[in-house]
């Protein structure tokens, strides 16, 4: 497992999973309008981007000039940066927006709720009701097709089968639950890049049978190539492109845990 690919699997696919949660939950959707904030994460040979919170809504986006910040936090390396996110340090140094820290600091600010609300959902092995088992695997789900795009662009694994997945989309579907879509670009390089909504015409489809078939797979209780044999999850289109994908899909368990 890769330390740096770890990083970008941090903020993308953990830290930017708040999307999916304040997209799917009210309470968490309130909790997120509570104050318009960007923090920049500024990481040492890692990933520099921005999590946005805007009207209840909240992205993870790469950072480029222009965009706005009000907290900045430089961390010297990706080992910093993967404790950071673990709750095992807060080894980050504030190169701006020092009066708004509280955002981050105080246990009580809707950055550490969130973050601690989703993290306890997200790690339940029995839950109170459906709705409660649903919205955690959705969010495991978003989670899930977040890190295939990580560890495709940055895992040395992950791009040599990256490398080999024609140019074309990527649907990834639980019927009547969700969609996203995988946008595979070959050029100036390949790099794999998640759409929050249904493509119409993907070259290629995976689908998984339901959302317990989905939850096996991400917690690593169920082998992606075992469902697919047993028609739990169901490829079609351009075959090849799943193919590698799913070599992808093999080591996210080895960064999400």
């Amino acid at each position: 497992m890769s330390t740096r690919t770890q990083a970008f699997v941090n903020f993308y696919a953990a830290m930017g999973t708040l999307y999916a949660y304040s997209k799917l939950d009210e309470k968490a959707r309130e909790l997120a309008a509570k104050q318009d904030i960007s923090l920049r994460f500024k990481v040492k040979g890692g990933p520099d981007g921005v999590l946005v919170f805007e009207g209840g809504q909240i992205k993870a986006i790469p950072y480029q000039k222009g965009v706005k910040t009000d907290i900045v936090l430089y961390c010297s390396d990706v080992n910093k940066f993967n404790d950071l996110v673990d709750g095992k340090g807060q080894s980050v140094i504030p190169l701006k927006g020092f009066t708004k820290l509280g955002f981050l600091l105080n246990k009580e600010s809707a950055f550490n709720k969130l973050t601690e609300d989703m993290a306890t959902l997200m790690r339940k092995k029995e839950f109170d009701n459906k709705d409660e088992m649903r919205l955690s695997t959705l969010l495991a789900f978003y989670a899930m097709v977040s890190a295939i795009a990580q560890i495709g662009n940055e895992d040395d694994l992950g791009k040599v089968s990256a490398k080999k997945i024609p140019e074309g989309l990527i649907s990834i579907e639980i019927p009547d639950q969700c969609y996203l879509t995988i946008k595979v670009t070959k050029e100036p390089q390949t790099k794999l890049e998640v759409i929050d909504e249904r493509c119409p015409n993907p070259r290629s489809k995976m689908v998984f049978d339901s959302l317990e078939t989905a939850k096996g797979v991400i917690d690593g209780k169920l082998d992606a190539m075992s469902c697919i044999a047993t028609g739990k999850i169901a490829m079609s289109g351009f075959i090849p492109m799943l193919q590698f994908l799913n070599n992808i899909l093999n080591l996210v368990p080895k960064y999400l845990s």
